[in-house]
């Protein structure tokens, strides 16, 4: 039986993966949001963290403490760094962290690599969204990006298609571990696009009043909450698509193989 540690940030991510567990039942994680699953021949265990490398990190340190994982996957929304229509699926081969981007080519980026033969997996699944398929580098942040033109100048200095705030922390530990890590993650934002308010305001428990009043006295920025619901819903929708033919198709790792096959 292949074991598998999906991790998420928020609730909504959560649920898109869920759907696409045929059976899965409530199980107690540290205190948070967790389903496991035995089905297809995969005992899954989908784990909500929480927003933030350091959720991200903490909470992927005592799941790895607890139970032995064949591979560790982050999944969930990320922002465009490239002109990627809403939805699209991204598999990443590697991370970096904002904190390591560097002008001094010569230092260059810490990366924490994605195992290459899950990621041949993923983009050889034929399923319905495919043709949205994309795969490249990744850079997670601390914060999130709000304005396009933070977007662009990620871009330039890391050449990364995909940002999150969770990956590098959840890759760091998997490295830590020894254990093969994987990047699943669908658009949510485009490059181009601002976001309607700025959400690190309800990153803190102080900011959750002042976030709410920006948004009630800004009636311009209703338009763009609506779209970004849309855009939300788009991106689970093809999450959980994915995901559906992701835990049909892929392969049984017999214990200490070093490759494996595909279901048929």
């Amino acid at each position: 039986m292949t074991n598998i540690a999906v991790v998420t940030a928020t609730r909504i991510e959560f649920n898109a993966v869920a759907r696409a567990l045929r059976v899965s039942h409530p199980v107690s994680q540290y205190g948070h949001r967790a389903l496991a699953s035995i089905d297809h021949g995969l005992n899954v265990l989908l784990l909500q963290s929480g927003i933030g490398p350091g959720k991200a990190r903490k909470n992927t340190q005592q799941l790895l403490a607890g139970a032995s994982w064949d591979v560790i996957i982050s999944t969930g929304f990320a922002g465009a760094l490239d002109s990627l229509p809403i939805g699209s699926v991204l598999i990443g081969h590697e991370v970096c962290e904002e904190s390591f981007v560097t002008s001094d080519a010569s230092q260059g980026l810490q990366r924490f690599a994605c195992h290459p033969d899950w990621v041949q997996v993923a983009l050889n699944l034929n399923w319905a969204g495919r043709q949205s398929l994309r795969t490249g580098r990744f850079v997670s942040v601390d914060h999130v990006l709000t304005h396009s033109v933070d977007k662009h100048k990620l871009k330039a200095s890391t050449g990364a298609v995909g940002v999150d705030m969770e990956s590098a922390a959840i890759g760091g530990v998997a490295q830590e571990h020894d254990l093969p890590f994987l990047i699943v993650r669908t658009i949510s934002d485009g490059v181009n696009e601002d976001l309607p308010v700025d959400f690190n305001l309800f990153l803190k428990p102080s900011g959750w009043i002042p976030g709410v009043m920006s948004i009630l006295l800004s009636p311009r920025s209703w338009k763009g909450f609506l779209d970004l619901y849309q855009h939300s819903k788009q991106a689970s929708s093809e999450l959980t698509r994915f995901f559906e033919e992701f835990f049909s198709t892929i392969p049984i790792l017999p214990p200490s193989a070093n490759s494996f096959t595909i279901k048929s």
